[in-house]
This record gives structure tokens, sequence and C-alpha cells, in this order.
């Protein structure tokens, strides 16, 4: 009785822990909020013209995309390679374990079953020399 009542307010207190950092998904508000905009900047800095280094920009931007993509691509080969040599290890490993425990079985039993066929045959030696000495006795 006391170990479900035991576990009956550890329960409870963490279901109460739980629900206390909750809070609700939207807060409650009266009325609409505004947020002032700011049409231009009111700063002193003066802006840039754009149409005096288009050239410079575009060759900025062209030549590290053709870098990034040369740059890319053998990771992306090599993270292919490497994900086909861990499947292959995960799942080749477990079958070469498997073959070599069953030659070791296998070899074992052929090595009993050899030593079992030696004491067959010496018992059936043994039983033809007792006939035998038998079938004198008798006649």
């Amino acid at each position: 009785m006391i170990f479900r009542i035991l576990g009956l307010v550890l329960l409870f207190m963490s279901v109460s822990a739980y629900s206390q950092g909750r809070g609700p998904a939207v807060e409650d508000f009266v009325g609409i909020e505004l947020e002032p905009t700011e049409a231009t900047p009111r700063s002193n800095d003066s802006l840039y013209n754009l149409e005096q280094d288009i050239m410079k920009i575009e060759d900025q931007k062209k030549t590290p995309v053709k870098e990034n993509m040369v740059k890319k691509n053998p990771p992306h080969q090599d993270l292919g390679t490497s994900i086909l040599l861990g499947i292959s290890l995960v799942l080749g490993f477990p079958l070469v374990l498997w073959f070599f425990v069953m030659s070791k079985l296998k070899q074992k039993a052929s090595q009993e079953s050899a030593s079992n066929i030696e004491v067959l045959e010496k018992y059936r030696r043994e039983r033809e020399k007792k006939n035998e000495r038998n079938s004198r006795k008798v006649s």
C-alpha cells in the first residue's frame, strides 16, 4: 500500500512540475498593436550606388560559386563511398563471423563422426571375435 501511495505521489509531482512550466500558446491582448515604421533611414551614412561596381560584384558572385561547387563535390563522393563501406561492414561482419563459426562446427562434427566410426569398428570387431569364440564353444 505504501509503494502505491509513493508511486502516485511521484507521478503527481512529475506531472505538476511539467504543467507549471507550460504557458498559453497565445498571450491575451486587448486592441490592435501597431509598430511604427520608418520609410527612410535617418542616419548620416551615404547610400551605396550599385550601378558603379556592378561588374565587380558579378565577378565576385561568380568565382566563389564555382570554387564552392568544386570543393563541395568530392566530399559528397567520399561520403557515398564511406556509407557504402559502412553498410557493407555492418552487414558483412556478422556474415563472415557466421561462416567461420559454421566451418569450425562442421570440422568438429566431422572429427567426432570419424572418431565415432572408429569406436563402432572396434566394437564390431570385438563382437565378431566374441561370436566366433561362442560358436567354437558351442560346436
